[in-house]
């Protein structure tokens, strides 16, 4: 299998890596798959206005979720910034 090379962060070494397959078939898949969902989605919109309120289907148990996410998201960026901030890279 084809090797990758990566260098150690503390002795600057080179380490040979192997090729990871599965990762990168996995991460084909994926954008594969989310191109789909943004074909089909397109789709489905006809106007301006179906596009940014999705044509007003979206519940609230659908925004809830979607709050939460944005919530969630930006915490976990904010908290991580902060943890490097404190504790360095290291940990």
């Amino acid at each position: 299998a084809p090797t990758l090379w990566a260098a150690d962060a503390l002795t600057g070494a080179v380490q040979k890596q192997p090729l990871n397959v599965a990762a990168i078939v996995m991460f084909v898949i994926f954008v594969a798959f989310t191109l789909y969902i943004t074909y089909w989605a397109s789709k489905k919109n006809k106007t301006a206005s179906d596009y940014y309120s999705a044509g007003g289907k979206i519940t609230g148990f659908q925004n809830g979720l979607a709050i939460a996410g944005d919530y969630m998201s930006a915490a976990s960026f904010l908290g991580i910034s902060a943890l490097v901030y404190t504790s360095g890279y290291d940990g």
